[in-house]
């Protein structure tokens, strides 16, 4: 199944967004943004069409879509991930965020001030 066509030395990529979102689709593109102009269109509650025109002439069209449909995967296998794993980053952060307070029980008394001079005991005592 092509889900692109090959357009006047441009390529359209046609993507579902109930399959890849948004941030999916924009992260796949701006990896191609480095040797090819990359426009996106379309209706994002049917539809995103994508276009990219390599910067230089090249006969890999086909090629270049393969990869772009790769990299639709590869974001959106993070996408997954990165929510599956969100409870569990919480729970480590609060963890050591917690571990972390349990060493200074009042971070307000364990600070003295620094002072890098030797306060001189004749000022002190001299103002008479």
């Amino acid at each position: 199944m092509d889900n692109f066509e090959v357009r006047e030395g441009s390529l359209v990529i046609s993507v579902n967004p109930k399959i890849y979102p948004l941030d999916v689709i924009f992260s796949a593109a701006y990896l191609f943004t480095d040797k090819n102009y990359i426009v996106l269109d379309g209706n994002p509650e049917e539809e995103v069409l994508v276009e990219i025109k390599p910067k230089e002439k090249t006969d890999a069209m086909e090629r270049i879509a393969d990869e772009f449909n790769n990299e639709l995967i590869n974001y959106g296998a993070y996408a997954v991930q990165t929510s599956r794993n969100a409870h569990t980053r919480l729970h480590i952060l609060q963890r050591v965020l917690q571990t972390a307070g349990a060493h200074h029980s009042h971070p307000e008394t364990s600070l003295k001030e620094s002072k890098p001079w030797k306060e001189d005991k004749k000022d002190e005592t001299s103002d008479s």
